[in-house]
């Protein structure tokens, strides 16, 4: 690796603490574009590079969301009954859905495009459009009844789109179940670290009698130790100061931050699909 790589892989990794700790969706929208320009730079084989998109990304959430969880403990805004009750049931999903994904060569990078650009722009519709009601909050009890339904939801998501089911479980706490977003928050983290953890032992076990190769360096299963380091080592430098940023921003300021860094990535995904066609087509 060279040093030039190395430091922008820190700078990833920074942007990637400082965002999670803020806003609480686990940094996957800035991870997927980058590791999807970073692996077409390596020369990832096409039809693999989505198993190894979906593996870094998920590999570095374990560890972002567990770090900001522990960082959301420290200013006393963990929740883990929440967590557990959505969790639980969505580790499961995501464990078996990624089993077929990486089993399988039916998930090709033009749907994983199509998913991860549809649910950008359905985040940041809600995260921008929605207005607060004067609704009251749902009672315990429903919202108990709710977090299962919502795991399961958040664990298809994570598996086809690698954004780690925030995009699903902070627009339902806040909007339907009228959850304060900085619960929220601290919510959907956790458990975008818990998802993280099935997903990324799924990527980890390789048949040792499969036609798998290794592609890159320091590679265990599909991921590639030398370059997560230098993503983790920014992100744990980083978290806290987004966490700490959080206690004092004001909800609706972090909905537009969120909305608002969606958009670019949005724009980047359309500059990109129109920049290819020709290619394509030529």
């Amino acid at each position: 690796m060279t040093i030039t790589l190395f430091l922008i892989l820190l700078v990833v990794g920074a942007a990637v603490g400082y965002y999670s700790g803020l806003v609480g969706t686990g940094g996957n929208l800035i991870l997927i574009p980058a590791f999807d320009l970073l692996f077409h730079y390596l020369k990832v084989p096409e039809n693999e590079v989505v198993k190894f998109m979906l593996a870094h990304s998920f590999f570095i959430t374990t560890f972002t969301g567990l770090n900001v969880s522990y960082k959301q403990f420290k200013v006393k805004n963990i929740y883990v009954k929440e967590v557990l009750f959505i969790s639980l049931p969505g580790m499961i999903t995501a464990f078996i859905l990624t089993e077929l994904i990486r089993n399988g060569n039916w998930y090709h990078k033009s749907d994983f495009d199509v998913v991860f650009f549809s649910l950008l722009l359905f985040l940041a519709g809600r995260m921008l459009l929605y207005k607060p009601h004067d609704s009251t909050a749902t009672t315990e009890n429903r919202r108990l009844y709710y977090f299962p339904l919502i795991g399961v939801v958040a664990g298809i998501i994570s598996s086809f789109s690698g954004i780690g089911g925030g995009i699903i479980v902070i627009p339902i706490l806040t909007d339907i179940i009228k959850i304060p977003f900085k619960k929220a928050s601290s919510i959907s983290i956790g458990v975008v670290a818990m998802l993280a953890i099935p997903i990324t032992a799924s990527y980890l076990m390789i048949d040792s009698h499969s036609s798998f190769q290794h592609i890159l360096p320091l590679q265990l299963g599909y991921i590639s130790l030398t370059i997560s380091a230098p993503i983790l080592i920014g992100v744990f430098s980083t978290s806290g100061l987004g966490v700490r940023k959080a206690q004092t921003t004001a909800p609706h300021k972090l909905r537009l931050i969120l909305g608002l860094v969606i958009l670019i990535l949005s724009a980047k995904m359309v500059y990109g699909f129109f920049k290819i066609k020709p290619m394509i087509l030529q």
